[in-house]
């Protein structure tokens, strides 16, 4: 058995006081990968820290090579917020609005999303400081990362990938239930682009890695924790960390990558959607009953049923900034907004 130390990298920060990111260590003290595992770089992803939290004694008693960093709580400073960047406010959950001069739209500033910084800037805002010290102390020690984070509870659990064959068979080995392709292999051949995701970071020196999105923020579900303790047993098997096959791989993966038929199903007209006790991963019949549309203008029904046959890849009603804001949440829906997306076609693991 190989016991987790607990140690502390110190961040200093101007115009705060200093503050500690908690990690644990778990060394085998044979040589082999070392698997770097981040969660809550925003602060209202959380599935990745209790996900971690039971899975760090599995890895001291199961390891057998190689070494593991677990940071759990990678943006303390978001964390303490409670939301999802150090500066979101209730006015503003998604952060800072800066004017785009070529689009001439208002747009989100990237730099207040900490996973859009890597490698971070000593002299940027707080989100790239903290960036830049896990890029200089924590990242250079690894050689794969898994970087946990959440969508909202509309989307379904599903590891993120490109083309990349490599980065595509690691990302499989996690057994969640899609896998969401965002596009082809990027070219790295004239360097880093900076700033990058933390999981870009990692591919484009050569290293292996991939980040995922847990179902639901700003709480913790059971079925996700065991998906997630799953995932991290799964890629620690593949990696020959700990003794075993990976578990769940004959199940059936919701695939979604640029050739993927989808369905998306809207609102007909305005009204309260009640949904109809289906989860994201279901499969639907064609003319299956989705849920229910009560309009309140003229208290008619309208049932919401299936346009085709596939995959929940998302279901309920949600809008824009259903990841920031309660009111986006809401199950009234305007007429046009989403109700659900179809997958039409699945591959198996």
């Amino acid at each position: 058995m190989s016991k987790a130390k607990v140690k502390y990298l110190p961040v200093r920060i101007k115009g705060r006081p200093e503050f500690k990111i908690a990690y644990w260590d778990i060394d085998s003290g044979k040589k082999g990968p070392v698997l770097l595992i981040t969660a809550a770089l925003h602060g209202n992803e959380v599935h990745g820290s209790e996900v971690m939290r039971r899975f760090c004694p599995i890895a001291e008693k199961k390891i057998v090579k190689g070494r593991m960093i677990l940071v759990p709580f990678a943006n303390p400073l978001a964390l303490w917020n409670r939301r999802p960047h150090i500066v979101s406010t209730l006015a503003h959950p998604k952060g800072k609005e800066i004017w785009d001069k070529e689009k001439k739209i208002l747009r989100f500033d990237l730099r207040d999303n900490i996973n859009c910084t890597w490698p971070g800037n000593p002299k940027g805002n707080e989100a790239e400081q903290i960036t830049y010290v896990l890029s200089e102390k924590i990242v250079p020690q690894a050689t794969h990362c898994i970087d946990m984070h959440c969508w909202s509870r509309f989307s379904i659990a599903a590891a993120l990938s490109t083309e990349d064959e490599k980065q595509m068979e690691f990302a499989r080995m996690s057994a969640l239930p899609a896998i969401f392709v965002r596009g082809p292999k990027p070219d790295y051949s004239k360097g880093i682009p900076k700033p990058c995701l933390l999981s870009m970071l990692f591919n484009a020196t050569g290293k292996l890695a991939f980040d995922m999105e847990f179902s639901g923020q700003y709480i913790i579900f059971e079925k996700e924790v065991l998906l997630g303790v799953r995932m991290l047993s799964n890629c620690s098997k593949y990696l020959g960390m700990l003794k075993g096959k990976p578990e769940g791989l004959e199940e059936t993966i919701i695939f979604k990558d640029r050739n993927t038929q989808e369905v998306t199903v809207t609102a007909p007209e305005n009204g309260l959607f009640a949904e109809a006790g289906l989860s994201n991963g279901d499969f639907v019949k064609k003319g299956s009953l989705l849920g229910t549309l009560f309009s309140d203008r003229t208290l008619k029904t309208t049932e919401i049923k299936a346009p085709v046959d596939g995959y929940l890849y998302a279901y309920g009603h949600y809008r824009r900034f259903c990841d920031a804001d309660l009111a986006d949440m809401h199950p009234y829906a305007d007429k046009g907004d989403t109700l659900a997306i179809i997958v039409k076609s699945s591959k198996k693991k």
